[in-house]
């Protein structure tokens, strides 16, 4: 089982020091420039000019404050980017591990959105949030501290309507987490359902269906508006609800001041300190906001991270191995070998299934795979359906298997021999442009392609499980081909009744 990335690295740890010290120097800064508010106010009531102390002071502590809140926010976003990168990297590596089954079993786009909602989602808690929790965590102690040295009597006072403001922001906050889940449930059913008909639109559009896909989505659009100005709510409530106790807290403040005969220099100085108290205060709500959020997409990471996973990974160079396939397979026993350097037939209604177990795509009952009689898996391709291919140029998509990139020479000299001249005949060559998925290739250019990546690849097992090769009129010419260019086990994986293990060498 996977689990989701520590914040706690080396890095981080270092940022997250440094915003908690930020945020003590802000403190310190803040209580300079509360007990410098005193003496100016001091100095104007009783008609003279201010020290030039009292303005080094004021001017200091507001270039200090100011200088602090900057590096602080450029080192939480670093923070947070730093997670993300780290928790972008974990998501990745799961799911390219996951069986290949389960990500058919899922709707198309839902994966994707691990990388948008989920991330930005982590990157906020992490960048925003959280370091505004360290800072509050810093400020808060030191500004109670500022009011109870400048008075204790006017800090009791200033200070209970805020203790009851909080109160009431918790009980508001309490179900925030609530809506956070209902609007990602909507959002995401948009997104995913955005995703599926995007590239099927002319063909929906065709069918009619137009009309109807607009009711759909604007349905969908006012529950998600419903949602969101829900949630919208209860965090400008938090807000509302702050401004009306900093507005209540001053009021007592003036009103204890209007009774007991407080200066009016210590009045102004604490009114300052309440309303710099209302900024990390502020800065908690929303961060309460960005950890619903977090914790949300925390649980469907987690449960993505949870499920189990193929291991893939492969020796670095082995030769040809006897591949040996046996267990128990929808109640049938199976008991199949392919010998090292030999083309052999993999059949019966199964064959793709049984193919995919071979690869490693998935795993599957009681299946087991040996490579000349142990489980370390050699370097297999696997050529089934679909081709697979990143955009980009016609020599990224024949090496995509390589660890190290061929020369063009070795490059060219196997496209031509799978017979993909034309390719070559571009007027680009090698630089072709390739759209993804060999979106532009025809179903034979495709598997020639896929056939050449295995060569360039130096794959030690070669699996073709593939209605392409099926279809294909020149397929003996093709594993002829293939047969001379490798030396790799090679498993045809295909619906026809014969034996599952029926080997015959390679000729010399």
């Amino acid at each position: 089982m996977t689990q989701i990335p520590h914040v706690a690295t080396q890095d981080r740890v270092i940022d997250a020091v440094l915003i908690i010290f930020l945020g003590i120097v802000q403190a310190v800064a803040l209580a300079i420039a509360a007990f410098a508010t005193r003496d100016a106010f001091a100095a104007l009531h009783a008609g003279t000019s201010m020290q030039v102390q009292t303005i080094t002071e004021l001017a200091g502590a507001g270039v200090v404050a100011a200088l602090c809140l900057l590096v602080s926010r450029w080192r939480a976003e670093a923070l947070g980017q730093s997670y993300a990168i780290t928790l972008r990297r974990t998501l990745y590596t799961q799911i390219a591990r996951l069986p290949k089954s389960r990500h058919e079993q899922r709707r198309l786009g839902a994966l994707s959105l691990r990388f948008v909602g989920d991330l930005s989602a982590a990157r906020l808690w992490f960048g925003r949030g959280l370091p505004d929790i360290l800072t509050a965590a810093a400020v808060l102690p030191g500004a109670v501290a500022i009011l109870v040295l400048l008075d204790p009597q006017l800090a009791v006072v200033g200070l209970a309507p805020l203790g009851l403001t909080v109160i009431a922001m918790i009980g508001v906050a309490w179900r925030l987490e609530h809506r956070h889940h209902h609007l990602r449930t909507r959002r995401a059913n948009i997104a995913i359902s955005m995703i599926e008909r995007i590239a099927i639109a002319p063909d929906l559009d065709l069918m009619g269906r137009t009309p109807k896909e607009l009711r759909a989505l604007d349905h969908n659009g006012a529950s998600l508006r419903d949602v969101a100005i829900a949630r919208r709510g209860r965090t400008a409530g938090l807000q509302a609800i702050l401004q009306i106790g900093v507005a209540l807290s001053g009021l007592a403040v003036l009103w204890h001041a209007s009774q007991t005969g407080v200066t009016p220099a210590t009045v102004a100085a604490s009114l300052s300190v309440l309303a710099l108290v209302a900024i990390p205060l502020q800065d908690v709500g929303a961060a309460w906001d960005s950890f619903c959020a977090w914790r949300i997409a925390r649980e469907k990471l987690m449960r993505l991270l949870a499920e189990q996973t193929v291991t893939r990974r492969a020796r670095a160079r082995q030769s040809a191995p006897t591949v040996r396939l046996y267990g128990t397979f929808r109640g049938t026993d199976v008991d199949f070998t392919a010998h090292g350097s030999a083309f052999t037939h993999l059949s019966g209604p199964d064959a793709a299934h049984l193919a995919r177990r071979i690869s490693g795509l998935d795993r599957w009952g009681d299946l087991e795979v040996l490579f000349d009689g142990k489980p370390t898996r050699p370097k297999i391709a696997h050529i089934h359906d679909k081709h697979v291919s990143l955009q980009g140029s016609l020599r990224r998509a024949a090496t995509l298997m390589c660890q190290k990139r061929p020369s063009d020479e070795e490059v060219v000299a196997t496209l031509l021999a799978f017979g993909l001249q034309g390719l070559l005949e571009a007027p680009r060559g090698l630089d072709l442009r390739m759209a993804e998925n060999g979106k532009d290739l025809s179903t034979a250019q495709s598997l020639r392609l896929d056939l050449v990546r295995a060569v360039l690849g130096d794959a030690s097992v070669i699996v073709i499980a593939s209605s392409r090769w099926a279809a294909d009129r020149e397929r003996k010419t093709l594993l002829r081909i293939l047969m001379s260019l490798s030396s790799a086990t090679i498993i045809l994986a295909d619906a026809n009744d014969r034996s599952m293990s029926t080997p015959f060498q390679k000729a010399d």
